[in-house]
């Protein structure tokens, strides 16, 4: 698995509108390919942004990182809307989840120096 951290700062003269059109047209096409596990994003009042995009593999992030489509997004991202951005992708070592009806369950445990949870 693994992560893709997106945070972006809008530049003051965004056009919000067409920023939206474009986001929505990218979830779209990011959706649709292979190995996409899920995206969430979260904004606050300032314009900052934060994106989180899962993947199942770094060869399914390459393929949306090199699509054109996605290429033409990021050229027009530079020029018309972002002031900054910074992308950190991370690999998962270890994930777990708990719900009151399973407890706890491991998904992924690649790491050699954990410790099983008490």
């Amino acid at each position: 698995m693994v992560i893709v951290l997106v945070r972006t700062k809008l530049r003051s003269d965004a056009d919000l509108d067409a920023y939206a059109a474009l986001n929505t047209q990218m979830e779209a096409l990011l959706r649709s390919i292979p190995g996409f596990v899920d995206v969430n994003g979260y904004g606050s009042t300032n314009g900052d942004e934060i994106g989180i995009v899962r993947f199942d593999s770094l060869a399914s992030l390459r393929v949306w990182r090199e699509h054109p489509e996605h290429r033409e997004a990021q050229v027009r991202g530079r020029a018309e809307f972002y002031a900054s951005y910074r992308i950190e992708v991370a690999d998962v070592v270890r994930a777990y989840e708990f719900t009151s009806a399973a407890g706890r369950t491991a998904l992924v445990d690649r790491d050699p120096t954990s410790l099983t949870a008490t």
